[in-house]
């Protein structure tokens, strides 16, 4: 008896795995396809929120300006999160007040290009 359920916990077990096989290579080859999923949904939620102010105001919202504006605000988020954790980490002794400035300043001046790590972005 305890030889069957080995058994089928085996075949079980192979089967996940040769589901979890499968589904990650399909995801890896869908990689680059999602990200551009991504960019025309959000593409999309910026075009449907300009709708939706026009319908409600009456006033037309450049839909070039929203977007600007909306990377403007991320990237000044983005800018007070990093001098937020380099502050922290000055106040835990883990970095020098020079050592944080240094890392400030090359975060903002590192190109505005997005980084492409790991098998999920790859180009063959």
């Amino acid at each position: 008896m305890w030889r069957k359920k080995k058994l089928i916990i085996a075949a079980v077990l192979a089967i996940v795995v040769l589901i979890g096989v499968a589904g990650g290579s399909v995801l890896a080859q869908n990689g680059n396809g999602s990200e551009i999923q991504f960019q025309s949904q959000r593409a999309a939620l910026l075009d449907r929120v300009c709708e939706i102010y026009e319908e409600n105001t009456g006033t037309t919202i450049d839909q070039e300006e929203l977007r600007d504006a909306f990377a403007q605000a991320t990237s000044e988020m983005q800018n007070e999160a990093i001098q937020n954790r380099l502050q922290r980490m000055v106040q835990e002794g883990r970095m020098t007040q020079g050592e944080a400035d240094q890392c400030l300043e090359w975060w903002q001046a590192r190109p505005d290009v997005a980084a492409r790590f790991g098998l999920r972005n790859r180009r063959d």
